[in-house]
């Protein structure tokens, strides 16, 4: 459905050496968006028709996720990001990832900083800290928790959305990420040179405010954005704020 979306919004579907990714829109200015782990690009559908009036933007699947290979085997961080370097522009744009998603815009931005004129990271990932829940579900209030984590503290989940993660425990993305702890960036966030804005879920469960309040700490000059009523998925969560923010910030 969410990908159905895109095609509607007038998003092109594009596909290179096992990489897939949506484009659309023809602005002077480029925005690339990453998506978390065990997502796809369809993710953006809430928001995507309102960017493309305003940019050239570009919607990858992670290697691993969605439509992009590999299918099977270990996601080393650096073969993500080794492949979504090889699909995205020589010129300068504004890059912003989700979750997992904000990690590789980080690791893409220390590796070519010349290319990235402005750094987004929504609930992004990255630091040496462990998850406030846990990352898979085993049973159903597992299930529970996360989803509220992710979702917020009141969401109520169908059925089919816990049976769903019951599921993905056995089988996702997520179980197939490998060198973690080699590209943790707490180290590094000091060579982020870029300017740089975190915006986040005031009832983000999964990294809380707090969570981003360090990352804001160690990149010099970043500025926190928070959404009340959004928790990890800002975009999905509370599209038209975060579309104000976006459009503020860019």
């Amino acid at each position: 459905m969410t990908r159905a979306a895109l095609t509607a919004a007038g998003f092109e579907r594009k596909e290179s050496e096992g990489m897939v990714w949506w484009t659309a829109g023809d602005g002077e200015k480029t925005l690339v968006l990453l998506h978390g782990v065990n997502d796809q690009a369809g993710t953006w559908f809430p928001i995507a028709a309102a960017l493309a009036q305003r940019f050239r933007v570009i919607l990858p699947d992670l290697p691993g996720h969605g439509e992009s290979l590999p299918r099977n085997g270990p996601l080393p961080i650096s073969l993500l990001v080794d492949r979504i370097a090889a699909i995205l522009p020589s010129k300068p744009f504004t890059l912003l990832g989700n979750s997992l998603g904000g990690w590789i815009a980080m690791l893409y931005t220390l590796r070519h900083p010349e290319r990235v004129q402005t750094l987004i990271l929504e609930a992004s990932g990255g630091l040496n800290r462990p998850f406030e829940v846990p990352v898979l579900a085993t049973n159903r209030e597992e299930a529970e928790v996360i989803l509220r984590a992710v979702h917020g503290p009141r969401y109520q989940a169908p059925e089919w959305v816990i049976e769903g993660l019951l599921e993905r425990a056995q089988d996702s993305p997520m179980l197939r990420i490998t060198e973690i702890a080699e590209h943790y960036v707490d180290a590094r966030l000091g060579e982020l040179r870029v300017p740089t804005h975190l915006i986040w879920g005031a009832d983000d469960g999964v990294l809380p405010v707090a969570y981003a309040r360090e990352l804001q700490r160690g990149i010099d000059g970043a500025q926190l954005h928070v959404i009340e009523g959004a928790a990890h998925i800002p975009h999905l969560q509370q599209p038209q704020r975060f579309l104000e923010c976006l459009t503020s910030i860019s």
